[in-house]
């Protein structure tokens, strides 16, 4: 992923988290945040998959636990 792209993934995770850039860590996981939860789970593979004009397979959403594991699997959507 290039710095464009990786910034458009801050960006897309920290308004539908609710939190600031510089709290969003590699290590922020999938219900470690309250706001982290299911239905905001969709919500951001839905703005994700808006943003870079992909379709996520399920296996890639589920897997989707951590910032760090967002950014590898947009690495291979993306090239």
């Amino acid at each position: 992923m290039n710095d464009d792209q990786v910034r458009t993934l801050r960006t897309i995770f920290c308004e539908e988290l609710g939190i600031q850039d510089s709290e969003l860590q590699d290590s922020t996981a999938y219900n470690q945040l309250e706001s982290w939860d299911s239905l905001t789970h969709l919500k951001i593979v839905s703005r994700i998959e808006d943003a870079f004009s992909i379709e996520m397979e399920v296996d890639d959403i589920i897997g989707m636990e951590t910032f760090a594991k967002a950014k590898e699997t947009m690495a291979k959507y993306l090239g």
